[in-house]
């Protein structure tokens, strides 16, 4: 990668840092409040307001700067932007996201399905984008902070699909592991801004795919993805929750 792609890289994530401060210093309480009723997505150019409901998954409203007001008029603007909307296309990955979402928040941030090995695994942002080469952007469903005994602090790049496509998912996952593990300092003042606390990786990006469960009681592509460096979890929806199998660590 060009060190000109870089440095974009570096500026654009220090501007969704600047916003993850303000989310959490002005938005904070709400969140708290709210317990998994809403989410706010912090970019480079403001912050948007992600809707958590089951029947509304994702709907929202983008590009909000001024955070007091969205203080202060929050009942407003939610109902506005996320319940009296239309859903428009509903997709799987849309509800897996929110359902994942709102139960982080209403668990500290943990993602209780994906604390496995001794380890927790916590939420701090989704859907962030990174400028790449030519005009394009790659973009990561779920960052996560894998945490645990003996100092373990890594980042953790998740994939959430609902279609069993190997190769892409692989290559999709492992470029945005490789985009983090490149600006590990800045990806490291993001989650301490998000989180509040100061956060040092001691080692690379865990890698995950979740997608939909095959039905064996080892996902028969889990050797496969293993020797990509990518742990795979199988879910399964039920009725608006969702029932999940990890599997185990590469």
């Amino acid at each position: 990668m060009n060190s000109g792609i870089v440095s974009t890289q570096r500026e654009h994530l220090a501007h969704v840092t600047r916003w993850a401060e303000t989310i959490r210093r002005e938005l904070g309480s709400i969140l708290e409040r709210e317990s998994g009723r809403v989410h706010f997505r912090p970019s480079s150019r403001g912050v948007a307001m992600v809707g958590l409901l089951p029947e509304r998954p994702q709907r929202g409203k983008s590009g909000l700067r001024n955070l007091h007001r969205v203080a202060t008029d929050f009942e407003t603007l939610f109902q506005a932007h996320c319940v009296d909307v239309a859903q428009g296309r509903p997709t799987p990955e849309k509800s897996l996201q929110a359902s994942m979402t709102a139960a982080a928040y209403r668990h500290e941030r943990r993602i209780l399905p994906l604390c496995v090995d001794g380890r927790d695994t916590v939420f701090v942002a989704d859907e962030l984008a990174l400028p790449q080469e030519g005009g394009g952007r790659i973009v990561c469903d779920f960052l996560a902070l894998r945490r645990g005994p003996g100092g373990y602090c890594r980042p953790a790049v998740i994939e959430l699909k609902s279609a069993r496509q190997l190769s892409r998912l692989v290559e999709q996952v492992r470029d945005y592991a490789a985009c983090v593990e490149q600006l590990s300092d800045e990806f490291a003042a993001l989650y301490s801004a998000v989180l509040g606390e100061e956060i040092v990786f001691d080692g690379p990006p865990e890698c995950w795919v979740v997608w939909p469960e095959h039905g064996a009681s080892v996902d028969p592509r889990e050797d496969e993805l293993c020797q990509h460096r990518v742990r795979v979890v199988g879910y399964r929806a039920k009725d608006d929750e969702y029932e999940f199998r990890v599997g185990r660590m590469p």
